[in-house]
């Protein structure tokens, strides 16, 4: 007798006993569904699971398809539960059947094979499928879409066999198709009634740089224009397009959108809308039944993006195992973001993406990099970007919080394409828990840390424990970083010549404060140094002599705010060359005023002079001796050498035009 059988036949109680022992189902083997069987049984290791993945192929991460189609990955680099499925846990169960059915009143579900499995919860991660528009039809050869592991293997097939392949709908996946068929030189034209592809996540400048990426990649655009007619009678032969136009082909690959598999729902009377309803707590119209990830719908919203379905994935599972709903948590729709690669160019687009009039937009653009961001009173509520952007993980947290953003940190914006301050987002192991390092995966930086206490010590290890870094693979420099942080650093290159200047020039400064040089005391000297400090001329020439070695110095720190002289040599020695500047300002210093800090005006700009080289020099000596500090009184260190040194930059040039004009006015 099954437990199914067991639980029709006996009493009420008696049921409800057996129907809770038997395991939760989780039907679904994509990301979304593998991420409900991690988080299950991370939640109850006791409990078991079962997955349902109808596909042949073990459970595997869609979101490299792109990658498998265009041949940067294999198919093994794609598994996304091997860690998983490889234990031998008698807990955990993978099925590759189809589920058919599902049979409420009996609690279970019925497969492709006739067998039925009890549940005790079930949780429904169907996905969606792709929408093939009526003009199409499903009749044709040569007509595919870009959704599965199955369509990348025959379009890998086609690939080698086309001559022209025409690829419908220019969103994220027909742009991949796209660029995945073009592997043997094959004829492709992208077709979209947009203006620019990705036209839903990135804004005409951004549209516009991938659009020429695709052109340079030999994919011709025909954009602003759409398809009439489809023609062929056994197989496809070409299109016709809005205008008339007919272009010939002889495969067509349908990129057009998605739809939610809500299907079994809907034959179960599960409630529906566009996609299977639920309430936030994940939980269907049958509160046995959750459902999570594309196929799902909430206050009227789907989820075409793998993040939210990542997050709903762990509410299911935390909830389905409370006894008390009252303990139970709820799923807020958050800001949705895309962070991939696409042609090999890195894509980010969250929130706001076409501004209104009344929003402000502040925007950066060097080369093929660039960066806009809208705000509403200050405060950030939409990012755009195209290229590589370190700061992306911290601008996702200002964006989710809504920050204001200061003046000073729009002009530094604008004027370099980074909002923040290097110090505010270096330091990984810094950030708040929340943070999300990895978009691919949802994997924040809290869920980052637990791994590594548990004995993720090498990046290959932290990717198997939490998935980041499996995606799009953008995120493990981070993870790089993360994990150097948690041991002493490197030297940094140069550190000993920093030193060797630094140190003595922190020295010197120091004594400037508590020292002056004297006025010689004899007239039979071979050289009177006090003409130094009496001579008009010689005051000039070490005054503009200060003059000129701090607007160098100002300049040499440009190279970390200029994004196209970063290419010109190695930033430490460029340090270094500041350094030095400096060095001979503060001996310039010496020769113009014999540390002798004078009054009023004068005191103001020899103390905020001097206390600059002295915070300048905490932040040399912090960043020449890093390596022998531990990490978190280096960060520290240098933080506040970095900080005190930017704000006292800040008066200097007021009280040095000021002191100019005293002098040579009166």
């Amino acid at each position: 007798m099954t437990l199914a059988q067991a639980a029709d036949s006996a009493t009420p109680a008696t049921a409800n006993a057996a129907r809770a022992q038997a395991p939760v189902v989780i039907v679904g083997a994509g990301p979304v569904g593998v991420r409900a069987l991690r988080e299950v049984r991370r939640q109850r290791p006791e409990q078991p699971v079962i997955l349902y993945g109808e596909e042949r192929h073990d459970p595997y991460n869609r979101v490299q398809l792109s990658g498998l189609l265009s041949g940067q990955h294999k198919v093994h680099e794609l598994a996304l539960a091997a860690d998983v499925l490889a234990q031998e846990d008698p807990l955990t169960e993978f099925r590759r059947c189809r589920v058919t059915a599902i049979e409420r009143e009996a609690q279970q579900v019925r497969d492709a094979r006739g067998d039925c499995q009890p549940y005790s919860r079930l949780i429904l991660a169907t996905g969606s499928r792709p929408f093939v528009p009526a003009l199409v039809g499903d009749t044709l050869a040569g007509v595919y879409t870009f959704r599965d592991m199955a369509d990348a293997e025959k379009l890998a097939a086609r690939r080698v066999q086309s001559k022209h392949t025409l690829v419908l709908g220019a969103g994220l996946l027909g742009v991949e198709a796209a660029h995945g068929m073009r592997r043997h030189n094959t004829r492709v034209t992208l077709i979209d009634h947009n203006p620019h592809p990705m036209s839903r996540q990135l804004d005409a400048t951004a549209g516009g740089i991938l659009a020429e990426r695709l052109r340079e990649r030999g994919v011709e655009l025909l954009l602003g224009t759409s398809v009439r007619q489809v023609l062929g009678t056994s197989r496809v032969e070409g299109v016709i397009l809005r205008d008339g136009t007919e272009i010939p082909c002889d495969t067509l690959v349908v990129a057009t959108g998605i739809r939610p598999n809500m299907d079994l729902a809907i034959d179960a009377g599960l409630a529906f809308g566009r996609g299977i309803t639920v309430n936030p707590q994940m939980q269907t119209s049958d509160p046995a039944i959750y459902a999570v990830g594309e196929c799902c719908e909430l206050n009227g919203e789907v989820f075409g993006l793998v993040a939210p379905g990542y997050e709903q994935a762990a509410i299911a599972a935390r909830n389905l195992a409370l006894t008390d709903t009252a303990d139970a948590a709820s799923y807020r729709s958050t800001q949705l973001a895309t962070s991939l690669k696409v042609v090999g160019l890195p894509v980010f687009a969250s929130g706001v993406a076409e501004p209104s009039p009344a929003m402000q937009t502040v925007s950066w653009r060097a080369g093929d990099d660039y960066r806009r961001l809208t705000l509403v009173g200050g405060r950030i509520v939409g990012v755009n970007a195209i290229g590589d952007w370190t700061q992306l993980p911290a601008l996702r947290e200002l964006l989710r919080q809504r920050k204001w953003i200061s003046p000073w940190q729009l002009w530094r914006f604008r004027r370099s394409g980074d909002l923040l301050a290097d110090t505010a987002t270096d330091d990984v192991a810094s950030w708040p828990a929340p943070t999300v390092v990895c978009s691919c995966n949802a994997v924040s930086v809290g869920e980052l840390r637990e791994a590594v206490c548990a004995g993720a010590t090498t990046t290959a290890a932290l990717t198997a424990r939490t998935q980041a870094g499996s995606g799009c693979g953008s995120c493990k420099p981070l993870l790089q970083q993360l994990l150097g942080d948690s041991g002493p650093l490197a030297p940094g290159k140069g550190w000993r010549a920093l030193a060797t200047f630094t140190v003595p020039a922190l020295v010197i400064a120091a004594l400037a404060l508590l020292l002056s040089a004297p006025y010689p005391q004899s007239v039979q000297l071979d050289w009177d140094w006090g003409e130094l400090w009496r001579d008009g001329l010689l005051k000039q020439i070490s005054g503009f002599t200060i003059v000129g070695l701090s607007a160098l110095s100002v300049l040499v720190s440009l190279r970390k705010r200029l994004r196209w002289l970063r290419k010109l040599g190695d930033f430490a020695w460029w340090r270094l060359a500041h350094v030095v500047l400096t060095v001979l300002a503060l001996a310039a210093l010496g020769a113009h005023t014999g540390f002798r800090l004078g009054s009023q005006l004068n005191f103001a700009l020899g103390l905020t002079f001097i206390a600059l080289l002295l915070a300048g020099g905490v932040l040399g000596v912090s960043i020449a001796f890093e390596h022998r500090l531990a990490p978190a009184q280096a960060r520290r260190l240098r933080r506040a050498g970095l900080w005190s040194h930017v704000l006292l930059s800040w008066p200097l040039p007021a009280l040095l035009a000021a002191h100019v004009l005293k002098t040579y006015y009166f």
